[in-house]
């Protein structure tokens, strides 16, 4: 049974990956929370930011396999990043010592395809991204591209892969909650005026559903194999399933809430949350 520690596991993404390798019966799984108020959802593990020995004792004592780092938690998974490659040297210097050849720690990082900047070009998870790219990433998420590079580089300590997925939905509101609760509550109110929402008309967005996001647990199990030592695998995917027109998004949520109003998408206003929502994504596959 493998062990796998979970950053951020209450979160949007976090707690659907956990439920998902819990049912499955498979693993054994311990979570890190970012706050102390979200660590009381959890039975083990607390704020790793500003107390990091509280999880590295859990990786050392647990002989965990796997971390998932979901945890959202902007530049602070630098952090983390350090913190796991101190533990990744001290499990490969025990081995060593031991005179025997052992497994590295394994860490699988949550970024996301805004690093691909917006775009109708068709693109994939093979393509650069960052200052070499054609296309720039979003500015919000110009850091995770560094982020990325470093957990490349960091494979003489551990084995790696990073998961990009979509703009998420699905489940609850999360992300979207900025402009769908305004629906929600003219709805609410009787209102037939008209919405105005920062974001651009023409976006076509890539989407994932949070329940398909949750398919990490298929990276987890064939994680030997995408990114195993020496294994010539390219070990970074994007994770999308749909391409939508974010004008047609907002239509069928207003009409799916009985809106009888307007609605206008009225471009970002150049806002970096606005930018990065309204970034268009052209990374869906289907097989013909």
């Amino acid at each position: 049974m493998s062990r796998i520690l979970i950053l951020g596991a209450t979160g949007y993404i976090g707690s659907n990956l956990a439920n998902s390798l819990v049912r499955s019966g498979q693993y054994r799984v311990y979570g890190v929370a970012r706050s102390p108020e979200k660590a009381k959802q959890l039975s083990l593990c607390l704020d790793p930011v500003n107390d990091p020995a509280s999880y590295l004792d859990v990786i050392r004592n647990a002989h965990i396999d796997i971390l998932v780092d979901v945890a959202g938690a902007g530049r602070g998974s630098h952090k983390f990043l350090e913190h796991i490659m101190q533990v990744g040297h001290e499990r490969l210097n025990a081995y060593k010592k031991a005179g025997i050849r052992g497994p590295k720690l394994g860490l699988i990082y949550c970024s996301g395809t805004w690093v691909h900047g917006s775009s109708e070009r068709v693109v994939s998870d093979l393509d650069m991204v960052g200052p070499e790219a054609s296309i720039p990433p979003r500015a919000m998420v110009a850091w995770r591209v560094g982020l990325g590079k470093a957990i490349r580089k960091a494979t003489d300590v551990l084995d790696v892969a990073i998961i990009r997925p979509a703009l998420i939905y699905g489940r609850e509101l999360r992300i979207w909650s900025k402009f769908f609760a305004p629906l929600l509550e003219a709805v609410t109110a009787g209102s037939q005026e008209e919405l105005t929402f920062p974001l651009d008309s023409h976006a076509r967005p890539g989407l994932i559903h949070v329940d398909d996001v949750s398919c990490f647990q298929k990276a987890i199990e064939r994680f030997s194999l995408l990114a195993g030592s020496g294994n010539a695998v390219y070990p970074v995917l994007d994770f999308v399933t749909s391409q939508e027109s974010m004008t047609e998004v907002f239509t069928a949520v207003a009409a799916s809430y009985s809106f009888k109003g307007s609605v206008i998408l009225s471009g970002n206003g150049g806002d970096l949350f606005n930018e990065a929502m309204s970034t268009t994504f052209n990374g869906f596959f289907e097989p013909r």
